[in-house]
Protein backbone atom coordinates (compact mmCIF):
# COMPACT_ATOMS: atom_id res chain seq x y z
CA UNK A 1 0.00 0.00 0.00
CA UNK A 2 1.50 3.31 -1.11
CA UNK A 3 1.10 5.98 1.58
CA UNK A 4 1.92 8.79 -0.82
CA UNK A 5 -0.06 7.82 -3.91
CA UNK A 6 -2.06 10.68 -5.38
CA UNK A 7 -3.33 8.23 -8.01
CA UNK A 8 -5.50 6.58 -5.36
CA UNK A 9 -7.53 9.77 -4.94
CA UNK A 10 -10.70 9.75 -7.02
CA UNK A 11 -12.36 12.88 -8.38
CA UNK A 12 -9.27 15.04 -7.81
CA UNK A 13 -10.82 18.02 -9.61
CA UNK A 14 -13.54 18.39 -6.96
CA UNK A 15 -10.97 18.39 -4.17
CA UNK A 16 -8.77 20.91 -5.98
CA UNK A 17 -11.71 23.25 -6.60
CA UNK A 18 -12.63 23.02 -2.92
CA UNK A 19 -9.10 23.90 -1.82
CA UNK A 20 -8.81 26.81 -4.25
CA UNK A 21 -12.20 28.19 -3.23
CA UNK A 22 -11.33 27.95 0.46
CA UNK A 23 -7.96 29.62 -0.13
CA UNK A 24 -9.43 32.47 -2.20
CA UNK A 25 -12.26 33.15 0.25
CA UNK A 26 -9.91 33.09 3.22
CA UNK A 27 -7.41 35.37 1.51
CA UNK A 28 -10.03 37.92 0.45
CA UNK A 29 -11.52 37.75 3.93
CA UNK A 30 -8.12 38.79 5.29
CA UNK A 31 -7.42 41.66 2.92
CA UNK A 32 -10.94 43.08 2.45
CA UNK A 33 -13.08 44.75 5.10
CA UNK A 34 -15.43 41.90 6.10
CA UNK A 35 -18.26 44.20 7.17
CA UNK A 36 -19.56 44.49 3.61
CA UNK A 37 -18.69 41.06 2.29
CA UNK A 38 -19.08 38.75 5.29
CA UNK A 39 -22.09 36.91 3.85
CA UNK A 40 -20.30 36.23 0.57
CA UNK A 41 -17.30 34.77 2.35
CA UNK A 42 -19.44 32.64 4.64
CA UNK A 43 -21.20 31.20 1.60
CA UNK A 44 -17.82 30.61 -0.04
CA UNK A 45 -16.46 28.80 3.03
CA UNK A 46 -19.58 26.67 3.32
CA UNK A 47 -19.49 25.74 -0.36
CA UNK A 48 -15.79 24.83 -0.14
CA UNK A 49 -16.43 22.66 2.92
CA UNK A 50 -19.47 21.04 1.30
CA UNK A 51 -17.41 20.26 -1.79
CA UNK A 52 -14.73 18.66 0.39
CA UNK A 53 -17.36 16.61 2.24
CA UNK A 54 -18.95 15.59 -1.07
CA UNK A 55 -15.54 14.54 -2.37
CA UNK A 56 -14.94 12.49 0.77
CA UNK A 57 -18.19 10.59 0.23
CA UNK A 58 -17.79 9.85 -3.47
CA UNK A 59 -14.10 9.02 -3.04
CA UNK A 60 -15.06 6.33 -0.53
CA UNK A 61 -17.86 4.98 -2.71
CA UNK A 62 -15.58 4.86 -5.75
CA UNK A 63 -13.17 2.56 -3.90
CA UNK A 64 -15.87 0.10 -2.84
CA UNK A 65 -16.01 -3.16 -4.76
CA UNK A 66 -18.84 -5.69 -4.61
CA UNK A 67 -17.67 -9.20 -3.83
CA UNK A 68 -17.84 -11.07 -7.18
CA UNK A 69 -19.39 -14.02 -5.34
CA UNK A 70 -22.56 -11.94 -5.10
CA UNK A 71 -22.60 -10.78 -8.72
CA UNK A 72 -23.88 -12.42 -11.90
CA UNK A 73 -21.49 -13.22 -14.74
CA UNK A 74 -21.95 -14.42 -18.30
CA UNK A 75 -18.37 -15.52 -18.91
CA UNK A 76 -15.51 -17.15 -17.05
CA UNK A 77 -13.03 -14.43 -17.98
CA UNK A 78 -15.30 -11.72 -16.61
CA UNK A 79 -15.70 -13.61 -13.35
CA UNK A 80 -11.98 -14.35 -12.99
CA UNK A 81 -11.09 -10.72 -13.66
CA UNK A 82 -13.11 -9.55 -10.65
CA UNK A 83 -11.73 -12.08 -8.17
CA UNK A 84 -9.66 -10.60 -5.36
CA UNK A 85 -6.76 -13.02 -5.55
CA UNK A 86 -3.30 -13.47 -7.06
CA UNK A 87 -2.63 -13.89 -10.77
CA UNK A 88 -1.45 -17.48 -10.26
CA UNK A 89 -4.61 -18.40 -8.36
CA UNK A 90 -6.74 -16.75 -11.02
CA UNK A 91 -4.98 -18.81 -13.67
CA UNK A 92 -5.59 -22.03 -11.72
CA UNK A 93 -9.27 -21.22 -11.22
CA UNK A 94 -9.69 -20.31 -14.87
CA UNK A 95 -8.04 -23.54 -16.01
CA UNK A 96 -10.28 -25.57 -13.72
CA UNK A 97 -13.41 -23.83 -14.98
CA UNK A 98 -12.46 -24.11 -18.65
CA UNK A 99 -11.72 -27.82 -18.22
CA UNK A 100 -15.11 -28.32 -16.60
CA UNK A 101 -16.91 -26.51 -19.40
CA UNK A 102 -14.98 -28.49 -22.02
CA UNK A 103 -15.92 -31.78 -20.35
CA UNK A 104 -19.57 -30.79 -20.14
CA UNK A 105 -19.65 -29.75 -23.80
CA UNK A 106 -18.26 -33.17 -24.76
CA UNK A 107 -21.14 -34.69 -22.83
CA UNK A 108 -23.56 -32.66 -24.92
CA UNK A 109 -24.34 -29.86 -22.48
CA UNK A 110 -24.82 -26.27 -23.64
CA UNK A 111 -21.71 -24.11 -23.13
CA UNK A 112 -23.54 -21.23 -21.43
CA UNK A 113 -25.25 -23.65 -19.06
CA UNK A 114 -21.93 -25.26 -18.18
CA UNK A 115 -20.35 -21.85 -17.54
CA UNK A 116 -23.22 -20.84 -15.27
CA UNK A 117 -22.93 -24.14 -13.39
CA UNK A 118 -19.21 -23.97 -12.71
CA UNK A 119 -19.35 -20.33 -11.64
CA UNK A 120 -22.26 -21.13 -9.34
CA UNK A 121 -20.43 -24.12 -7.86
CA UNK A 122 -17.33 -22.03 -7.22
CA UNK A 123 -19.38 -19.28 -5.58
CA UNK A 124 -21.15 -21.73 -3.29
CA UNK A 125 -17.87 -23.30 -2.19
CA UNK A 126 -16.25 -19.94 -1.50
CA UNK A 127 -19.28 -18.52 0.31
CA UNK A 128 -19.01 -21.34 2.84
CA UNK A 129 -15.56 -20.06 3.77
CA UNK A 130 -15.79 -17.44 6.53
CA UNK A 131 -13.30 -15.08 4.88
CA UNK A 132 -15.42 -14.70 1.75
CA UNK A 133 -18.79 -13.77 3.24
CA UNK A 134 -18.38 -10.00 2.97
CA UNK A 135 -20.59 -8.34 0.38
CA UNK A 136 -18.07 -5.54 -0.18
CA UNK A 137 -14.32 -5.41 -0.63
CA UNK A 138 -13.15 -2.27 1.17
CA UNK A 139 -10.07 -0.13 0.66
CA UNK A 140 -7.68 0.69 3.52
CA UNK A 141 -7.12 4.31 2.37
CA UNK A 142 -3.69 4.65 3.99
CA UNK A 143 -2.80 7.11 1.25
CA UNK A 144 -4.86 9.69 3.17
CA UNK A 145 -2.38 9.53 6.05
CA UNK A 146 0.58 10.04 3.74
CA UNK A 147 -1.01 12.88 1.83
CA UNK A 148 -2.14 14.51 5.07
CA UNK A 149 1.42 14.33 6.34
CA UNK A 150 2.69 15.93 3.12
CA UNK A 151 0.27 18.83 3.58
CA UNK A 152 1.38 19.31 7.19
CA UNK A 153 5.05 19.38 6.18
CA UNK A 154 4.23 21.80 3.37
CA UNK A 155 2.25 23.94 5.81
CA UNK A 156 5.15 24.04 8.26
CA UNK A 157 7.50 25.05 5.48
CA UNK A 158 5.14 27.84 4.40
CA UNK A 159 4.87 28.91 8.05
CA UNK A 160 8.65 29.28 8.34
CA UNK A 161 8.83 31.24 5.09
CA UNK A 162 5.99 33.48 6.29
CA UNK A 163 7.90 34.14 9.51
CA UNK A 164 10.95 35.19 7.52
CA UNK A 165 8.79 37.52 5.43
CA UNK A 166 7.22 39.06 8.53
CA UNK A 167 3.84 37.37 8.29
CA UNK A 168 3.01 37.63 4.60
CA UNK A 169 -0.79 37.35 4.42
CA UNK A 170 -0.82 35.20 1.29
CA UNK A 171 1.53 32.68 2.87
CA UNK A 172 -0.35 32.65 6.16
CA UNK A 173 -3.59 31.89 4.32
CA UNK A 174 -1.87 29.14 2.33
CA UNK A 175 -0.52 27.69 5.56
CA UNK A 176 -3.96 27.55 7.19
CA UNK A 177 -5.46 26.04 4.04
CA UNK A 178 -2.85 23.28 3.97
CA UNK A 179 -3.36 22.50 7.66
CA UNK A 180 -7.15 22.44 7.29
CA UNK A 181 -7.09 20.02 4.38
CA UNK A 182 -4.47 17.87 6.10
CA UNK A 183 -6.88 17.60 9.03
CA UNK A 184 -9.61 16.76 6.53
CA UNK A 185 -7.54 13.88 5.14
CA UNK A 186 -6.98 12.51 8.64
CA UNK A 187 -10.67 12.84 9.51
CA UNK A 188 -11.62 11.11 6.26
CA UNK A 189 -9.26 8.25 7.11
CA UNK A 190 -10.95 7.78 10.49
CA UNK A 191 -14.42 8.01 8.95
CA UNK A 192 -13.51 5.54 6.20
CA UNK A 193 -12.26 3.02 8.75
CA UNK A 194 -15.48 3.32 10.74
CA UNK A 195 -17.49 2.74 7.56
CA UNK A 196 -15.28 -0.22 6.66
CA UNK A 197 -16.04 -1.85 10.00
CA UNK A 198 -19.74 -1.32 9.44
CA UNK A 199 -19.63 -2.87 5.96
CA UNK A 200 -17.43 -5.87 6.63
CA UNK A 201 -17.62 -8.69 9.11
CA UNK A 202 -15.31 -8.33 12.10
Amino acid sequence: MNYFSIKQISYKAILVVSMILFFVCYYLDKVIDPSNTEFVFVVGYMFAIMLAAFWSIINYIDHLRINPLYKTYDSIDQFIRDLDTTSDEKMEIRTMMVDYVTDQKELGKNENTAIAEIISQFKNEELHKSNNMDVFFVHVHKYLLGLGLILIIAGLFVYLVAKILNGNVLLLVLQITLFCYAAGFFMSFVMYNILNKVLIRK
